[in-house]
């Protein structure tokens, strides 16, 4: 009975994991799970989920990155930003903002160089509103 309901929530996530029909489903197959082996199958169902559940967190966090620099990308230099505050090249930072696979693994940026980049943002953006040109 169970597993026919996880079966069930398995397709049901597989379509859309935020709609209400997989919230209720997965309550509803909690709520019911009262044995040892209910519980079996349900650690069994999410540890087999979990290898796709973290490519998707991958996948997420390298969306918010491109979302969150937005029209910024377009604005400023990205050659200039991977020169400067990475010392590498253009096509490097590019490959981790956008998460393309390189040798087979996909880039994205690290914490630290996250905070590197968020810096070289602000010391940018710093310098910008210092400059004034004069005649």
């Amino acid at each position: 009975m169970i597993q026919t309901r996880l079966n069930e929530l398995g397709r049901l996530i597989d379509l859309d994991p935020t709609s209400p029909q997989v919230a209720s489903l997965a309550a509803e197959i909690k709520r019911d799970a009262t044995t040892a082996e209910d519980r079996q199958l349900i650690d069994d169902f999410i540890g087999a989920r979990l290898p796709r559940l973290a490519a998707d967190i991958d996948n997420i966090h390298q969306q918010a990155t491109r979302l969150q620099l937005g029209e910024i990308a377009d604005m400023v230099n990205l050659s200039y930003i991977a020169r400067t505050y990475f010392h590498r090249s253009r096509a490097w930072l590019s490959q981790r903002i956008n998460g393309n696979t390189v040798n087979g693994k996909p880039c994205r940026l690290t914490p630290q160089e996250l905070n590197t980049l968020n810096a070289a943002l602000r010391d940018m953006g710093a310098r910008l509103s210092q400059t004034t040109l004069k005649y």
